[in-house]
């Protein structure tokens, strides 16, 4: 058994020793090939040389060629911010409104003065020389001086106010009229003059009361016909004297009622006498009612009184309602008579206020407006030579003294003008003590506001600052000093990635980068066209092309720690093939365009550079090159 299975083994042991012998020298042979593979695959070219326009880049912001500083000329405590940073202001617009107080300037200043003023008369003890009342009147001469010039400066402003003031002075003249004649057409019942608001109302109580009246009046011509058919059939006499004795009871209360509107229309009625009037008319009206009674007594002894009776008894009845109307009518009438009357009399009393209060103003003021230009100046012009001989005169006068006092008249004449100025300056903190505002002096951008509301800024302190845009934009950008040679002032440069508008930059001004003076440079674009400060920009400008004896592209340019390097390609033979590895070479980029480097360093003109890869590599890594 063992003997029939050795050849077996032997047989198996020998395959296998082939097997192995074959797959060992297809790896040795495709090697190789497989290791290929595994590497990362590179693009490459040889270097270049020729000639390169260098591309000048960067970016900036856009600023105003020039801007203005706001400073505060005393310490003062900020009440209100009116704008913000970003805002585009014009001149004389409200930027800060300060609190109302004195400042501390204003404070040290009035102290000063009143430790002049204490010196300068001690100083007048010790001279026994007193010009109080001299200065006093120069004082006074320069504050009228003053309000002389500034009411010269407004004397256009006087004209306008005055003719405005005439023209208001004629429209109240004409509503005071227009007042009188409604109450002399209210008195004498000419309802025509009035107000279309109180035409309509004192037209329908009038209406009103003439209705009523006239219905009153119709019943007693009925009750007077029926009156008369019975008196025809006796008992005459007494019945004409009852309707006389009627008639006239009626005339004296037809009086009464007059006298009651009368009363209504006085300017301050007396409200007892017409409410002794009205109780008169009353007593009046029931003395009536017995007259009436007493008629009709009379009347029953008449033939024909049984007939006449019913239909007098009715008229009589409807005489009552009627005479109620007419009596409510007029009442009615007589209360918007008083109300009208009223509110025309406080209207016309108002505007005649008013009427009298502007006349009296306008006196004042037509003084101010009716001087020529040439009046004022000549004005003016006399006081101002008033006032300089007031001050020749007390300086005379001084120095008079002063050959007397000798050296200490000098130190008051300097004390003197040293109040003086003091004053001048008490009085110019004074007049900013209350609504106190900074306002813009130059139209512009404003970019910083340091301080806020409730904050105390000091004298001198910056409250704002304006960039003026209409002195144009500037730009700034950095640049190698190489970069900067090769440009020159005037050259014109493309804004990059600008879609708001037309815009151009061109370059005004190369100077040194105080930051790196030895190696960079700044370049400043004047710019014009859609922009706004704040604004940023990208720059691009091309510079003169030179020529360049080692050419690369741009993908070729590595850079770490170490600074800029390229790797090249080494090959080297072995028996299965060539063999390729990145080697680094150190560079220095000289110029640059979009595509393409100028460099210096390791490379001599024959190297094999890499540009792209399939993976990360490293100086010293095998690569395998990409198949043609």
């Amino acid at each position: 058994m063992n003997e029939n299975n050795a050849p077996k083994r032997r047989e198996w042991v020998k395959n296998a020793i082939i097997i192995f012998l074959v797959i060992m020298l297809i790896l040795t042979f495709f090697s190789n090939t497989i290791m290929n593979y595994s590497l990362p695959e590179v693009s490459a070219q040889y270097i270049n040389s020729g000639t390169l326009s260098e591309q000048v880049r960067g970016s900036g912001t856009v600023e105003a060629n020039q801007s203005y500083e706001m400073k505060l000329d005393e310490t003062r405590v900020i009440a209100s911010v009116n704008v913000k940073v970003g805002d585009t202001v014009e001149k004389g617009q409200t930027i800060l409104t300060l609190e109302d107080s004195e400042s501390t300037e204003l404070d040290t200043a009035k102290k000063t003065l009143e430790s002049l003023k204490l010196e300068y008369e001690k100083a007048l003890l010790a001279t026994g020389a007193d010009y109080s009342l001299d200065n006093l009147s120069i004082k006074n001469k320069e504050e009228d001086l003053s309000l002389l010039k500034a009411d010269y400066e407004k004397l256009d402003d006087y004209r306008k106010e005055y003719d405005t003031v005439k023209a208001t002075i004629k429209d109240y003249e004409k509503m005071v009229e227009s007042y009188t004649e409604q109450l002399a057409g209210l008195s004498s019942e000419n309802y025509s003059v009035l107000s279309a608001e109180y035409f309509d109302k004192v037209s329908k109580a009038k209406s009103a009361y003439d209705s009523s009246k006239e219905k009153k009046t119709k019943t007693e011509e009925k009750i007077k016909e029926y009156e008369s058919t019975v008196a025809a059939g006796g008992n005459k006499e007494a019945i004409t004297a009852a309707r006389q004795a009627i008639e006239n009871k009626q005339l004296e209360i037809n009086k009464t009622e007059n006298d009651i509107t009368a009363e209504y229309l006085k300017d301050e009625f007396d409200q007892v006498a017409l409410d002794s009037l009205r109780n008169h008319l009353e007593q009046l009206k029931v003395d009536l009612k017995y007259l009436h009674e007493n008629l009709n007594n009379e009347l029953s002894k008449s033939s024909e009184y049984s007939d006449i009776k019913r239909k007098l008894a009715g008229e009589e009845s409807l005489l009552d309602m009627t005479q109620k109307k007419c009596d409510e009518s007029k009442i009615a009438l007589d209360k918007i008579l008083s109300e009208v009357n009223g509110e025309l009399k406080t209207k016309q009393a108002d505007i005649q206020n008013k009427l009298d209060k502007l006349t009296s103003e306008s006196e004042e003021l037509k003084g101010k407006a009716s001087k020529t230009d040439k009046e004022a100046e000549d004005e003016i012009r006399a006081m101002e030579r008033e006032l300089e001989q007031m001050k020749i005169t007390l300086s005379q006068k001084q120095q008079d003294d002063a050959e007397a006092a000798g050296v200490a008249a000098l130190d008051m004449k300097a004390k003197q003008d040293e109040i003086s100025d003091q004053e001048a300056l008490v009085k110019k903190l004074e007049s900013k003590a209350v609504d106190a505002e900074i306002k813009a002096q130059v139209a512009g951008r404003i970019t910083e506001l340091p301080f806020a509301a409730g904050e105390e800024a000091a004298q001198g302190s910056s409250v704002a600052k304006i960039e003026m845009v209409d002195k144009g934009y500037t730009l700034e950008i950095t640049a190698t000093a190489e970069q900067a040679r090769k440009v020159k002032v005037g050259d014109e440069a493309e804004i990059q990635y600008f879609w708001y508008g037309d815009a151009k930059a061109v370059l005004s001004a190369i100077k040194a980068d105080t930051a790196n003076p030895a190696k960079n440079k700044i370049l400043k674009f004047e710019i014009t066209g859609d922009v706004t400060p704040g604004q940023n920009l990208q720059i691009s400008m091309g510079a003169k092309g030179q020529q360049y004896e080692t050419i690369v592209p741009n993908s070729a340019i590595r850079e770490d720690n170490n600074g800029k390097f390229v790797l090249a390609v080494k090959a080297k033979s072995s028996p299965l093939g060539n063999r390729y590895t990145a080697e680094r070479v150190d560079i220095e980029v000289l110029a640059s365009d979009d595509t393409s480097s100028a460099v210096s360093g390791g490379l001599f003109g024959g190297e094999f550079i890499i540009t792209t890869s399939t993976k990360p590599i490293e100086a010293g890594m095998q690569v395998r090159l990409v198949e043609s």
